[in-house]
């Protein structure tokens, strides 16, 4: 069996940083990772590579009114502990101004995504709902996925595959994905630094040693259903330029090479993901090093057939051996 290389990116602009105190200084990287899209499809073209979109469902609309016209019943909404985590409680003020519609709102930018071959649009969920955050309920997630499914499906797209917030799935999210027809998601990485446990000082350092240095292994695996749906593990997140570290960049795409070498060699599945924004400052520094992975998968490709596939593709791969 071939090697397989899925790509997903988690595209929320600003929508992924609105509990973050750096929410305001962001917008570069937020505009700037935008303005990367067309290129980064362009570069997407020239080496085959089929991705997902994972997108914040507010981002399908056009503008604020019509984002509020797909939010859940004031009784379904997020009952986070911390209240800085849901966009519904400062919607039209800090979160989705119109004043700033670039930073919220998408939807020419997903129809030129879904236009380009190989590209799968899926869902960052409605909201940006995060599901192991206190206080949220699963009854409100499923609210969440129904309003991100009918805002995504008033814009003509049947939205499959589902990357939720910073990785936090459950067994009570899965269930709820797969009760609503979605065919793949993204876990993260399985292995012992990724535990879904509150991180400690030693395990983010760890973390992020792992980026240039071999400390959890390879990475590829056969991907496997939970709870009905295909589960297909992050094996690494492209991370954008460290300053601090700036002198191991070479070491993190060897890092990724070797990866990407042994799915290859061993007919197994490795998955890379990022966020645009990732790419929004040093775009031709971050340009040049997403050209020599792919260059690299091109050679996979030649020697050992690897293929690559957007998440709903590899759910129906997955379906095409069981």
């Amino acid at each position: 069996m071939a090697g397989k290389l899925i790509v997903s990116l988690d595209f929320e602009l600003l929508w992924g940083v609105l509990d973050s105190d750096s929410h305001d200084e962001y917008q570069p990287n937020v505009l700037g990772g935008r303005k990367a899209i067309p290129q980064l499809l362009e570069l997407f073209k020239k080496y085959d590579i089929h991705a997902t979109w994972a997108t914040v469902g507010f981002m399908f609309a056009e503008n604020s009114a019509e984002a509020k016209k797909y939010f859940p019943e004031e009784n379904r909404l997020p009952t986070y502990d911390n209240k800085k985590l849901s966009p519904y409680n400062a919607f039209g003020e800090k979160a989705g101004s119109d004043d700033e519609a670039d930073c919220y709102y998408a939807p020419e930018i997903i129809k030129l995504i879904s236009e380009t071959n190989g590209q799968e649009i899926g869902t960052h969920t409605f909201s940006h709902f995060y599901c192991r955050e206190e206080g949220q309920t699963a009854e409100q997630f499923e609210a969440d996925m129904r309003s991100a499914i009918e805002i995504a499906k008033a814009k003509g797209y049947d939205i499959k595959s589902v990357i939720l917030p910073r990785n936090q799935t459950t067994d009570e999210s899965t269930a709820v994905l797969s009760k609503l027809g979605f065919t793949a998601y993204r876990d993260e990485e399985n292995d012992w630094i990724h535990e879904k446990v509150k991180l400690r000082p030693l395990m983010r350092v760890l973390r992020l040693m792992d980026v240039y240095l071999p400390l959890t292994g390879n990475g590829g695996y056969n991907p496997e259903k939970q709870n009905g749906i295909v589960n297909l593990v992050g094996s690494r997140m492209y991370k954008p330029y460290f300053k601090p570290l700036f002198f191991l960049e070479k070491l993190k795409i060897h890092r990724i090479k070797r990866q990407m070498y042994h799915a290859a060699k061993n007919g197994l599945t490795f998955h890379l993901w990022w966020h645009p924004h990732n790419i929004g400052v040093k775009t031709d520094f971050h340009f040049q090093q997403l050209e020599e992975i792919f260059g690299y998968y091109t050679q996979l490709k030649e020697k050992f057939g690897m293929c690559s596939l957007n998440m709903q593709e590899a759910a129906d791969s997955r379906k095409e051996t069981d």
